[in-house]
């Protein structure tokens, strides 16, 4: 064990205060579920008093990462790095599912197989995959989970967000913003992305998109697949950070939890990499979650704009990314309060956790959805009509998940937001906008 996650585990008093802000524990009841037993169970499995096993394994990859444990603990431990440090350990004895490592360590990493297996998905998807109603807000049904119910994701688009027509070099005086899109943006949801070209348009910065980024890294990082993570990671620098030229000034996406990995975790992962190291350390310094870049830009952090009194109603979602570990509660607030054409209200437990973790809602589907029950009758209570959030996998979580009890109910990202109910009557083109391509949202 590392002398860092044995420390954290050491800190840790078994108070219990984490027990109460847990999600899973709040739904499983179970000791193993929090952060006090997971930490024991590591602290067990390190010291060689108990053997991995399925049970370990549930109990290991039963945890969001979301930090809710350490926000409530009076030592703060670190719970996350010490999960993510034994799910590494995990991976390296090449313990778990060989789906999921081949997919986390061939083809998330590669430029060339994850776009080719997402085309040939789009390409069978009649024979995986059943149509729901258009209006459902979602478009397909991906595998059955334990339950019996099924996944319903948003159809892949084509071309890809990064594939399209999109400024690839500065032009212009205005702040120098390089766009991540992430995931979800690129090949789901690529109304996110062209929402925050033209919101940060607007604001006069000139911004690209680099061609060559890859997925944030995120998803292999918390399964512990650390050396497909540092590949994503050296690849990102490449693209945006390239030897011998130009570097944006700012590094933005419409994704929080892409901003979280990026920010925190991409110089440690490459730490030791002579042609790596500093760039990295220059890359990270300079992400910032879109709120927040939203705010400074158009002075929302120093004078808010007063809001609509009527227009659409709508509340508010935290990541746990952007809340916990980038801790920006109030920028997303300050862009929501200022749009003309909406009004913004709290809703009550704002900061829960939806239950998304990246692979956490496939491996734990059913789980996912208790965690994510309460999220969804605190939306209907506020009386909301659209649900804006800043995480590409809240926006999915929620997306289904209100879709059950409420048809065709949006999920949307802040850029949307500030796009749909601030730039409408500016932007040009208004509805397709000045940097969507075959429509907002793409073509199946």
């Amino acid at each position: 064990m590392e002398e860092s996650v044995e420390k954290e585990i050491m800190r840790c008093v078994r108070c219990g205060a984490c027990m109460e802000k847990c999600p899973v524990y709040r739904v499983t009841r179970r000791e193993g579920g929090v952060a006090r037993g997971k930490l024991a169970l590591v602290k067990a499995r390190d010291d060689g008093r108990l053997e991995w096993s399925k049970r370990y394994d549930f109990f290991l990859s039963a945890c969001l990462l979301c930090g809710s444990c350490t926000e409530s603990c009076p030592n703060a431990v670190d719970t996350v790095s010490v999960v993510q440090a034994a799910r590494a350990k995990t991976a390296r004895a090449r313990k778990g599912g060989w789906f999921k490592r081949q997919v986390l360590r061939r083809f998330l990493p590669s430029k060339k197989l994850l776009p080719r297996l997402l085309k040939g998905a789009r390409a069978t998807r009649a024979l995986w995959a059943a149509k729901v109603p258009a209006d459902s807000g979602l478009h397909i049904r991906l595998l059955k989970g334990p339950g019996g119910q099924r996944h319903r994701i948003p159809p892949i688009v084509r071309p890809f967000f990064t594939d399209r027509d999109l400024p690839r070099a500065h032009e212009g005086q205005g702040t120098r913003v390089a766009l991540f899109s992430g995931c979800v943006t690129d090949y789901l949801r690529p109304q996110a992305g062209d929402s925050a070209l033209r919101a940060l348009d607007h604001l006069g910065a000139s911004v690209v998109v680099p061609p060559g980024q890859g997925c944030c890294g995120l998803p292999a990082w918390g399964s512990g697949e650390i050396e497909a993570a540092a590949k994503l990671a050296r690849r990102n620098i490449d693209a945006f950070l390239p030897v011998n030229e130009p570097w944006p000034e700012v590094i933005t996406t419409p994704c929080a939890s892409c901003a979280a990995m990026l920010r925190n975790h991409i110089a440690p992962l490459v730490a030791g990499d002579e042609d790596y190291e500093a760039r990295a350390r220059a890359f990270s310094e300079r992400v910032v979650p879109f709120s927040r870049l939203w705010c400074r830009l158009s002075g929302a952090d120093r004078d808010p704009a007063a809001g609509s009194s009527d227009g659409v109603l709508l509340t508010y979602h935290d990541p746990c990314h952007l809340a916990k570990e980038l801790e920006e509660r109030e920028a997303p607030r300050r862009l929501l309060g200022s749009l003309a054409a909406a009004r913004f209200i709290e809703m009550k437990r704002a900061d829960d956790c939806c239950g998304h973790g990246g692979s956490f809602s496939v491996s734990h589907y059913d789980l996912s959805l208790d965690i994510v029950g309460p999220k969804v009758a605190a939306v209907i209570e506020s009386g909301a009509e659209i649900l804006v959030t800043e995480c590409s996998g809240c926006v999915l979580q929620l997306s289904e998940a209100m879709a059950r009890k409420r048809k065709g109910f949006e999920v949307i990202t802040t850029a949307e937001a500030v796009d749909r109910y601030l730039l409408a009557d500016r932007a040009p083109g208004a509805k397709g906008g000045k940097y969507a391509q075959d429509g907002a949202q793409g073509k199946e």
